[in-house]
């Protein structure tokens, strides 16, 4: 088959346009795809870079914020308790008892437990640190990284200052029979208590029996350990007083009617000599 001149012209007229459609499709219009896309993230990138120079510029602002809050935070550490024992929980329903009045039916102390934190605390600091890396980011690319140590989040040990020493707390849920008055005068002098401590949970209940209430306060005692130049403060006990009757009736042993108190110490064993001397 012979081909003339002519149609050889259009075949290479349609190979030619042909290769510039495929061209356009699949190269001219990717790549101008690209660019747009390029070009609006340069436009983010922009605005972002604008944003971290402002934050860098206050930098020093911020530092001299994020000091004086932790100085604060640290400051209301120290209102707390380094410990909290169950002698301490004891005295409160004592103290309950004396100030409302009322009558404690029963006491139930639970462990020293660590208070939870809030949820979205740790996405919040990491958008922090995220912050901070960028804005180091973008001097170490502008050649304008101070020399300077890096700035950090929070407390020295590296939990962010949130709760640098480990705040703590104590159940302690009393039962007791009480009056209306009463009730008012037991919540107001839990709030007066120097410690740390809240009302997690109050219940009444009328009793038309006695026309008392019938309670249940669950209260929340604080304490921060390790709190440095704080040391656990021994309560009073001497206000306490100790059972003298034998609630079990079980029967005294001979031998054990001469032994001194173990309080009283060598004044008491003086004193039972001196009666069995006169006996």
């Amino acid at each position: 088959m012979k081909v003339s001149k002519r149609d050889i012209l259009l075949l290479v007229g349609f190979l030619g346009i042909l290769a510039g459609v495929c061209s356009f499709l699949f190269i001219f219009q990717p790549t101008m795809e690209k660019a747009d896309a390029l070009e609006q993230e340069n436009i983010q990138l922009q605005s972002r870079i604008a944003d971290l120079r402002i934050k860098d510029a206050n930098r020093s602002t911020y530092e001299s914020e994020m000091t004086r809050m932790e100085q604060e935070i640290k400051e209301i550490y120290q209102l707390f308790p380094v410990d909290v024992r169950e002698e301490n929980a004891i005295l409160l329903a004592i103290n309950q008892e004396l100030i409302a009045p009322l009558k404690v039916q029963s006491v139930t102390i639970d462990p020293l437990i660590e208070v939870p934190f809030l949820e979205g605390v740790e996405e919040e600091e990491t958008q922090i640190s995220y912050e901070i890396d960028a804005v180091e980011e973008l001097e170490d690319y502008e050649g304008t990284q101070q020399s300077e140590a890096p700035l950090t989040v929070g407390g020295d040990d590296g939990t962010g200052g949130l709760n640098p020493y480990g705040l703590k707390n104590r159940k302690v849920t009393m039962t007791y029979e009480i009056s209306y008055e009463a009730l008012k005068r037991s919540v107001k002098n839990i709030c007066l208590q120097t410690d740390r401590m809240v009302i997690d949970e109050l219940t009444v209940v009328y009793d038309e029996t006695t026309g008392l209430l019938q309670g249940t306060t669950a209260v929340n005692m604080y304490c921060v350990p390790n709190q440095e130049g704080k040391e656990y403060v021994q309560p009073n006990l001497s206000s306490v007083l100790l059972g003298t009757d034998n609630i079990f009736s079980t029967i005294v042993v001979r031998s054990e009617s001469g032994l001194p108190d173990l309080e009283g110490g060598a004044d008491d064993e003086e004193g039972a000599e001196a009666d069995e001397a006169e006996e």
